[in-house]
């Protein structure tokens, strides 16, 4: 079970990981998350029902929380509690009984899982593709969609480039790590977000004239603990007019 966690937060640092909701109960239906995102910035009328099964931490559906935050839909969000014990992480009983009772077979017994109707999705970018397409953040046209599921792979490949660097969140950081996260800050980050610079939009939004996944995407990156210290991670778009931009649209 504690791998199957692990797996599902492979990328996050432990301050990521260990985030707790201010609220903090197992199941709530929420329509704005309690962090620093600007309540519904547009409203979507849906009839859906949704769920949105993950554990009680930010982790891989978060982007997937903000989406339903900045559209204004109600969702069910559940969370399956956890403890550390000799440093790895311990899933309340409530997480084995669900998973035998099949409820994450549609992502392979892991999480996160979005049920829409009784139907079933897994997979956070699948998810998160998905939703935003029902919430109209998935661009105008299919150009621009294509743009949005690019910038937002540009966005995976710097924080999986930052994972390689930090290595496992849960393992203490040595003195060469620390070394790495350094170089990190001062030479590999300003290196990617030059380059993302250049590939966003000029009008306050990563792509289009409008907020998309694109956005949220990025909003993520420097505001869910992806890359360690949300306060180094912000502080490094101070040079990067647009993307301090995009990040504001959000936060």
């Amino acid at each position: 079970m504690s791998t199957m966690l692990s797996q599902s937060v492979a990328t996050l640092t432990a301050s990521s990981y260990l985030h707790r909701p201010k609220r903090g109960l197992p199941r709530i239906v929420q329509r704005v998350p309690t962090r620093g995102v600007k309540s519904t910035l547009r409203r979507v009328v849906c009839s859906a029902d949704y769920e949105l099964l993950y554990f009680d931490a930010r982790g891989a559906a978060e982007t997937s929380r903000i989406l339903f935050a900045v559209s204004g839909v109600q969702y069910e969000d559940s969370r399956y509690k956890f403890s550390f014990v000799e440093g790895k992480p311990k899933v309340e009983d409530r997480h084995a009984e669900d998973k035998a009772a099949g409820r994450f077979e549609a992502n392979l017994d892991r999480l996160p899982v979005l049920k829409v109707n009784g139907s079933a999705i897994g997979q956070s970018k699948a998810i998160e593709r998905y939703l935003a397409q029902e919430f109209g953040l998935a661009g105008s046209n299919s150009i621009q969609a294509a743009q949005i599921d690019a910038y937002c792979e540009h966005v995976r490949d710097i924080s999986t480039a930052y994972g390689k660097e930090r290595g496992s969140p849960f393992a203490p950081m040595s003195d060469e790590t620390k070394e790495k996260i350094e170089k990190w800050f001062a030479e590999t980050l300003p290196g990617w977000f030059e380059r993302l610079e250049k590939a966003t939009g000029p009008d306050g939004f990563a792509v289009g004239e409008k907020l998309s996944l694109a956005d949220v995407c990025l909003h993520q990156l420097v505001t869910a603990g992806t890359m360690g210290s949300d306060e180094r991670s912000l502080a490094s778009l101070c040079e990067y007019p647009k993307l301090d931009a995009v990040v504001k649209q959000v936060h």
